[in-house]
């Protein structure tokens, strides 16, 4: 059990090895993710109402919108974009 748990280990670093230092794999910057977000007309338009504007700054810090991976899915497809709203809006009536 023991040797079949550092197997598991010892590929679970060196795929991080591979990804972080010969593909160049990249973490994304929540920075750069959030001024994307932020230059959205949809998402300019959603933070209008006061309320909406608070609960999307407490997001950012210990929020959905926290995870760089969750914001980019937000950006890129529509279909998690209207789940976001759902729940912003869901969560403040």
């Amino acid at each position: 059990m023991v040797f079949l748990f550092l197997c598991l280990l010892t590929a679970g670093l060196l795929i991080n090895f591979v990804q972080k230092y010969i593909l160049r794999i990249k973490e994304p910057n929540i920075d750069e993710l959030w001024r994307e977000l932020e230059s959205e007309e949809w998402f300019i338009e959603f933070i209008k109402n006061p309320k909406i504007k608070d609960y999307v700054e407490q997001s950012k810090d210990s929020g959905l919108l926290s995870d760089p991976y969750y914001v980019r899915k937000i950006l890129d497809h529509e279909g998690h974009r209207e789940g976001f709203l759902n729940h912003v809006v869901a969560k403040l009536k």
